[in-house]
């Protein structure tokens, strides 16, 4: 069996979502074509799963984010990978 945590990286974010800091667990993953996709958990239930379009732009693939919230978690991972 494959070890999630290698392969599937994990990291913490603090994001401010709907005027609330919320701690946010990142779980790294990637489609099937190669392209990275971020499923992010707080209070340890799914909050949404994101991924960033070849134009730079967070689109969301699960949840119910709305868009400026999205990009906020976006940034902060970007932020976090650098």
């Amino acid at each position: 069996m494959a070890d999630l945590e290698t392969n599937n990286p994990t990291f913490e974010i603090a994001v401010k979502l709907q005027q609330n800091e919320k701690l946010i667990k990142v779980q790294q993953d990637e489609t099937s074509d190669g392209v990275p996709v971020f499923k992010c958990y707080s209070d340890g239930k799914m909050l949404t799963e994101i991924r960033q379009d070849h134009e730079g732009t967070w689109d969301q693939l699960w949840g119910e984010l709305e868009q400026e919230d999205i990009n906020r978690v976006g940034e902060s991972i970007l932020n976090y990978l650098d």
